[in-house]
C-alpha cells in the first residue's frame, strides 16, 4: 500500500507545482471526500467527480486522473491484502511514514487527517 500513496503524493506533488491551489481547503476537502467514498469506505455508488477546486479543467483533470489511478490501485491492493474494514483503509491511507518522492510531501499535506476516532466501523461519522 506504502508505494501506491508515495506515487500519489508525488503525483499531486507535481501538480502542486504548476497549481498552488492544491494546497487550498476547498480542493483538500474535495479531494479527501473522493478518496473516502472510493478507497476507505469503498461506497458502491462512488463516482469520481470532475472538479476539484483547481482553476483550470486541465488542473482538475490531472487531480481526477490521479485520485481515479489511486483508488482503482489501492481497492485492488487492499482486496489483495485483505483489508477490508473501515479503520484498516483509514490507516493504510494516512500512513505518516510515507511521503512524496519530489517534495517530501505527506498525506495531510493534500486530504488533512480524518481522525480514526471520530468513525464507527462503517465509516461513519459518530456524533
Amino acid at each position: 500500500m506504502d508505494d501506491l500513496l508515495r506515487r500519489l503524493l508525488t503525483q499531486l506533488d507535481e501538480i502542486g507545482q504548476a497549481h498552488e491551489e492544491l494546497f487550498d481547503t476547498e480542493c483538500s476537502d474535495r479531494m479527501r471526500a473522493a478518496v473516502m467514498a472510493g478507497y476507505v469506505r469503498r461506497s458502491q455508488d462512488f463516482t469520481m467527480p470532475d472538479e476539484f477546486g483547481l482553476h483550470t479543467a486541465k488542473a482538475n483533470e490531472s487531480v481526477k486522473s490521479v485520485l481515479t489511478e489511486y483508488i482503482a490501485a489501492a481497492n485492488q491492493r487492499a482486496s489483495e491484502l485483505g483489508l477490508s474494514q473501515f479503520h484498516e483503509r483509514l490507516a493504510a491511507f494516512q500512513n505518516s511514514s510515507v511521503e512524496s518522492d519530489a517534495e517530501g510531501s505527506f498525506y495531510d499535506d493534500f486530504f488533512g487527517y480524518s481522525p480514526p476516532e471520530a468513525f464507527d466501523s462503517s465509516g461513519k461519522v459518530l456524533g
